[in-house]
Parts: C-alpha cells; structure tokens; sequence
C-alpha cells in the first residue's frame, strides 16, 4: 500500500498536492459560517487580535485556539498580520481641502509640475536606533555593554529646509540654527539667501509651501508678492503630495547607515547627500504629481501610498 501510495504521489504534476482522503486527520474546529464571521469582524475592524475574536464569539470559539484562529486567519481566510502604516490623522475638512486642490490641478502636465519649486523642512536626528536583535551566547547577561543597545533621551537634532524642481534638480539647502524655530522673520532670511537666485535659475513659475504658521504670515506673503512668485494654495497636512517628502526620506535612510558622531558630522553628510543626487531623481519626483493628484481623488481625499 505505501508502495502504491508513493508511485501515485509521484506521478501527480510538480506543485499539486495529493487530495485528503475522506475521514482522515482531525476535523476542522471552525466551520464555514465561523469563518464568514471572522472574515467579516476582521475587514471591519483590521486591528482585532485573534484573542479578542475568541473572547467576542464564546459560542464559536469558544473550544478554538487562540493559535487556530491565528492560523485560520492567515492561511485560510488570507488574512496575515501586517505592519500598519504610519500616516497623518485627517479631519473630514482636510479631506475636502486635498480633494479641492487635486481636483483644481488635475488638468496640469508633468511639464507643468516640472516648473513648480518644491520646498519643506525636515528634522534629522543625530541618534539612530541600531537593530534590537544581537547574538549573545547564553553564558553571558543580557545587559553586557556589548550586547545592549544604547538610546538617548533627547538625542541631538537639526532642522533643514531644502527646495527642488524638475526643470533643474536641487535647490537651496539651509540649516536652522540650534534651538530656533521657523518664524516669519528668519523664513523670509532663509527665502531671500536660498529661494530667490535657484528660483530664477530653475525658470520655475510658482512656488510650493505647505501651510505652517510661519508660511502664511503677512510679512511671508508680502515678501514673495513683492518679487513676483505666485504660491500654490497647497493643503494642510498632506505629506502625500509634497515629491521633496521623498528626498527626505531617501536621506535619513542613508544617515542611519553612516551613523555620524555629531552635528558637523550630521550637516557634512546632508550636504554631500543633497549635492549627489541626481536631476533625473527630482524630475520623477516632481513628475509624480499627476499620479499622487489622482490617487487623492480616487481614495476621496484619504491620505496615500506616496
């Protein structure tokens, strides 16, 4: 019998699993209707534990493991545990605000996103967490100095504002001083240093800021009226849409790697970084627009991929 269950195993096609016979193994602990439930429980609530499903269906699940249902749900119903993606909290306003926006800039080619100067500040942080997971042999306490990951409380930072076109590539970059914030005042320092000569170099025809306090002062407006650059009335807390969010991102994943000692350190790699990338890598940024514009639109104003 084993002889001839070995031969018809083999002549199955590659990949086809041999059919269970009837009768054999232990049954099913949950049954189709069970499953519908949990399928149906879990789409509406994503972040429900297998626990809690036990402890909300006594009557179903009550003799289930917690572990069958874990599996049930991963392998049969499709639905495995996932890292939730972090993104900004949207208010039904902010929400029309986005879709106003994209639907009014819908109709602009990638040309005409090319001409527009990207700009934003970002934080970089001097301290990176290294990985948590280390090989330490089993004779050794876990809070050895060399198997222990050191953390600082309020590790060293440094604010950059940057701008970028896809006519010609990379902007101004400036480094906030230490313990100041962006105000009216100095934005308009920075503008006037760092803005104005890659604006006109770029051939850019309107500027991109997003909607800090800062941006929207008087003294803000008045400035970049008085030297003719017309403004996007972009919409507040949409990261999605501003192209230089990548840039930034592409730039503290390489600091992590080179893991630099202090500030100097810090400011000399984003200068290097910033001064290496290439103008092909800012022209498909800025020329993502029309994609993160519709993909806006066909998610109703919730917040993106991007």
């Amino acid at each position: 019998m084993a002889i001839y269950l070995k031969k018809a195993v083999e002549s199955l096609p590659p990949g086809t699993v041999p059919p269970r016979k009837p009768g054999s193994g232990a049954p099913k602990k949950t049954s189709p209707r069970t499953d519908k439930i949990m399928r149906r429980e879990v789409l509406n609530d994503p972040a429900i534990t297998a626990a809690e499903l036990k402890k909300n269906h006594p009557a179903l699940l009550g003799n289930v493991s917690v572990r069958t249902i874990q599996h049930r749900l991963q392998i049969s119903l499709k639905l495995p545990t996932r890292r939730a993606a972090k993104k900004p909290l949207l208010t039904e306003a902010m929400k029309k605000k986005r879709l106003s926006f994209c639907k009014r800039y819908r109709q602009w080619t990638p040309e005409q996103w090319k001409k527009v100067m990207f700009s934003d500040e970002s934080t970089f942080r001097l301290v990176k967490m290294a990985s948590t997971t280390v090989r330490r042999p089993s004779d050794v306490s876990r809070y050895h100095p060399k198997y222990t990951v050191k953390t600082v409380k309020h590790p060293d930072s440094v604010m950059v504002w940057g701008g970028f076109s896809g006519n010609k590539g990379r902007g101004g970059l400036y480094f906030l001083p230490k313990n100041v914030t962006m105000k009216g005042a100095n934005y308009i320092e920075v503008l006037r240093d760092h803005l104005l000569v890659p604006y006109a170099i770029h051939e850019c025809e309107v500027f991109m800021q997003d909607s800090a306090p800062a941006h929207r002062s008087k003294v803000v407006q008045k400035f970049l009226t008085d030297n003719n650059i017309p403004v996007l009335d972009w919409p507040g807390n949409s990261p999605d849409l501003n192209p230089i969010e990548n840039a930034w991102n592409e730039m503290k994943k390489a600091i992590a790697k080179k893991r630099p000692t202090n500030i100097n350190e810090l400011k000399q790699a984003l200068t290097k970084l910033w001064v290496e990338m290439e103008l092909s890598y800012f022209t498909k940024l800025a020329t993502s627009m029309p994609k993160r514009i519709g993909m806006v639109i066909q998610y109703k104003g919730n917040m993106t991929k991007y």
